[in-house]
């Protein structure tokens, strides 16, 4: 369900923790006009719209505002979700936490082809940790094109 664009800049102005007047005042847009779209008495207008959609504190919501979408990977949210910093900050830790879970399995792999005789190593040049490090680095580009193909693959069948 949808809601309106006056209830969605109750939501902004609510997430910057602004009164009605400063809201107003901050996007130069008159404060009866202002009261009045988010009480729903007025539609909000192009120019009102274009006001909130294009003030650099509120660029990051534009796309929800007027397509109820939103795109993180973009930098496009809607109020109440993360920061794009964050989450890239959050993904980050675990793109470390993945390269050292899948860098433990090669290893354990690579101990295991030399437990079989299938190779010997020179542990002179190379440890087990830099070679399954660089194994990952080759690996990764097939890893995501199977990852990407899994989600396209899950979003046609829940469409």
């Amino acid at each position: 369900m949808s809601i309106t664009l006056g209830e969605k800049f109750k939501l902004i102005r609510e997430t910057f923790g602004l009164s009605q007047v400063k809201f107003a005042e901050k996007l130069e847009i008159s404060l009866s006009s202002y009261k009045k779209y988010e009480s729903g008495f007025q539609e909000v207008g192009r120019p009102a719209l274009q006001k909130v959609a294009s003030d650099p504190d509120c660029v990051k919501y534009a796309l929800w505002l007027v397509a109820d979408i939103t795109n993180p990977e973009a930098g496009q949210i809607a109020p109440g979700d993360t920061e794009p910093e964050q989450a890239k900050v959050a993904a980050q830790l675990k793109q470390e936490e993945y390269e050292a879970q899948a860098a433990k399995v090669l290893t354990d792999a690579l101990m295991m082809f030399c437990y079989l005789d299938w190779f010997t190593p020179n542990k002179d040049k190379m440890n087990f940790d830099d070679c399954a490090k660089l194994l990952l680095k080759d690996l990764q580009p097939v890893i995501n094109q199977r990852f990407e193909t899994n989600q396209k693959i899950q979003a046609i069948k829940s469409a």
